[in-house]
């Protein structure tokens, strides 16, 4: 008879049969009678119900057992043994816009004010909290003359660089403005002159700068950005410049526009999802340092779909151009600012961090630090599935759905770096999952060209190779699956 109860090889419960067959041997031995003789006697009633109970017993501490379990537990269960690694379930999010909202300078936008997209649907969205658009923070302004005054210093301090203009007798607003305009140098900034104001405009879009202005002038209005959260919880996908429609009156606020890419809601994290995660996500106690960075940008920074982070701990510049002992992170999703505190966080001091975006933040002393990290180029692939049946089963009617889910279930998973192997990732999942296929052929196309379409001939066995620098990327609608014959 097997083993029951916790063995080495996991749990192994008593079913049903095995219980009676071991009550009526117990009976049989003690009482020296057949008890199994008669299957409608009253004493093998009375022991099948005992038995059933028992039977029960035995599977609720094969579900205690299981629920002890990241990777067998569900639901509340899945919840707490996740807590064991420190990771909770994400829950749902709605999606943050970062929105240009042009105002009077000094106006305040008070938390949960709405405005809207201009889509149909139209979606709406909340400010997060209440916030002061200001010369202090903006990102474009409109600078106006005070008063004409022949002989004055007008001046416009930019992040604390001052540039000034003299006027002259017989200068006109216009003639000041132009002054301004061309003594204004500063490479951050486009500045315009016409007749009545000077332009001021943040090369970075996102970015958000100082502004000073001597007393003989003064704003018209300012720009400035507001976070505002979506209605609704999930990510929510609008183009840019559509999020333009004031629903709750501001006094004030004149406009508003989104013109950068938002950080993505989700909805509440499902069973498997967490699975997936949660092994990412247990290495924030690391003592390794690359770990804890990806676990700490994953646990903490919203929207953010993977995470990719390399060392060069050598003396010279590696193959990727990365400094000498400098880390580079990349990752794809998030709000670069959280990124950014994430890394100068969990780096290891004197490493220098590497990658094309820059985020400047305050250190223990209020010195300057800069984080650096990468976003990822997009590799779009393109996956055609050809079947051979098997003629020994049936093929579901929905296979093609199916396959298709499986898919783009297996490349949420890929990471920045990841090249794809698609018999590795895909076809086992396709036969473990679908059945009637006898034969799965996968070819693929990448393409870093969003409107590229390939032809036939295109499509290739194999491997597709991706860089450090790239996320392997698909959709329902590059993903063919077709019936060999």
């Amino acid at each position: 008879m097997p083993d029951f109860g916790v063995t080495p090889t996991g749990v192994n419960i008593k079913r049903l049969d095995a219980i009676m067959d071991e009550l009526h041997a117990d009976l049989s031995d003690g009482w020296k009678v057949n008890t199994r003789s008669n299957p409608i006697s009253y004493l093998n009633v009375q022991l099948t119900a005992f038995a059933d109970k028992i039977a029960e017993l035995w599977e609720f501490g094969a579900q205690v057992y299981h629920s002890m379990y990241p990777f067998s537990a569900e639901s509340a269960s899945l919840d707490n043994a996740v807590q064991f690694g420190g990771v909770e379930r994400e829950g749902a999010r709605p999606t943050i816009y970062p929105i240009h909202c042009e105002c009077v300078d000094g106006t305040v936008i008070p938390k949960g004010s709405l405005i809207r997209s201009s889509t149909n649907p139209a979606e709406q969205f909340l400010a997060m909290r209440d916030t002061l658009v200001t010369r202090s923070a903006f990102n474009q302004a409109r600078v106006r003359v005070a008063t004409v005054q022949p002989g004055a210093l007008y001046t416009v301090a930019l992040n604390a660089l001052l540039y000034s203009y003299a006027s002259e007798a017989g200068d006109t607003e216009t003639d000041i403005l132009a002054g301004l305009a061309a003594a204004i140098t500063d490479a951050g900034f486009t500045v315009t002159a016409n007749v009545a104001l000077l332009n001021i405009v943040a090369n970075n879009i996102q970015s958000l700068n100082q502004l000073i202005l001597s007393g003989n002038l003064t704003t018209e209005n300012v720009t400035g950005i507001v976070n505002y959260n979506s209605e609704i919880n999930g990510e929510i996908t609008l183009p840019f410049g559509t999020v333009n429609q004031i629903v709750t009156a501001v006094p004030g606020l004149i406009s508003v526009t989104n013109l950068v890419p938002y950080i993505a809601g989700r909805l509440r994290e499902t069973d498997v999802e967490l699975r997936q995660s949660y092994a990412e996500k247990i290495f924030h106690r690391s003592n390794r340092m690359l770990e804890s960075i990806k676990s700490a940008i994953l646990l903490n920074v919203q929207g953010v779909n993977a995470v990719a982070a390399y060392q060069n701990d050598t003396n010279a510049v590696d193959t990727y151009g990365r400094w000498p002992h400098s880390i580079e992170v990349v990752v794809d999703g998030g709000s670069d600012y959280e990124i950014a505190v994430q890394i100068g966080d969990k780096k290891a001091g004197g490493i220098q961090t590497f990658g094309d975006v820059e985020v400047t933040l305050a250190g223990e002393g209020g010195e300057p630090m800069i984080e650096r990290f990468n976003r990822p180029e997009y590799v779009f692939v393109w996956y055609r599935i050809q079947l051979t049946l098997n003629p020994a089963e049936r093929l579901p009617p929905n296979y093609i759905e199916s396959i298709t889910q499986i898919i783009l279930d297996a490349m949420r998973t890929v990471t920045p770096g990841q090249s794809i192997v698609p018999q590795r990732l895909i076809e086992g999942r396709i036969f473990g999952t679908v059945p009637g296929i006898g034969f799965i052929e996968i070819r693929a196309f990448p393409t870093t060209d969003h409107s590229e379409i390939p032809n036939p001939m295109q499509y290739v066995a194999g491997a597709i190779p991706i860089t450090p620098r790239q996320r392997a990327l698909t959709e329902a609608t590059r993903i063919e699956v077709v019936l060999d014959g």
